[in-house]
């Protein structure tokens, strides 16, 4: 019985998504954005934990690559952080399509990231750009998180 009460409460966040916003460059966003633990923004996400999401989209075009980039922001002021070195190639974390990608083609990325911050108690937007081989998006959308002590 307890297992089926677990079960019923985690569930949801493992399938649903969380409604995301366009980026200030009005790249595509995600068709859907799901991120482990959370059902609504701001998600929480304890420093030294992970950020572990996947989302979908369809390819607006070919390219032989992915750049991935993950930028913080309070308010309109960028926090300095960079992707792991091995997690910036986006092809490495494809679960479903393949590179190079062809227009049209439906693709599942995949990013666990450890979770850095410089302060606890604050809520920050996340903003995932995807971008193809000439440095253009072909995905962007920001979320909020709430940043909490580990």
């Amino acid at each position: 019985m307890l297992k089926a009460v677990l079960i019923a409460v985690y569930l949801p966040s493992l399938i649903y998504g969380i409604a995301v916003r366009p980026c200030a460059n009005n790249a595509p966003v995600p068709q859907e954005v799901r991120v482990v633990g959370c059902t609504a923004e701001p998600c929480t996400v304890q420093i030294g934990g992970l950020v572990d999401m996947d989302l979908d989209f369809v390819a607006p075009r070919a390219t032989n690559g992915m750049r991935a980039t993950l930028d913080i922001f309070l308010g309109t002021f960028r926090v300095p952080y960079d992707l792991p070195v091995e997690q910036q190639n986006a092809c490495n974390f494809l679960k479903d399509g393949n590179c190079p990608l062809t227009p049209g083609e439906f693709v599942n990325y995949h990013l666990s990231t450890p979770a850095a911050a410089p302060f606890a108690g604050i809520t920050v937007d996340l903003q995932l750009q995807l971008a193809d081989d000439n440095g253009q998006a072909l995905l962007c959308f920001r979320s909020s998180a709430r940043i909490v002590s580990g």
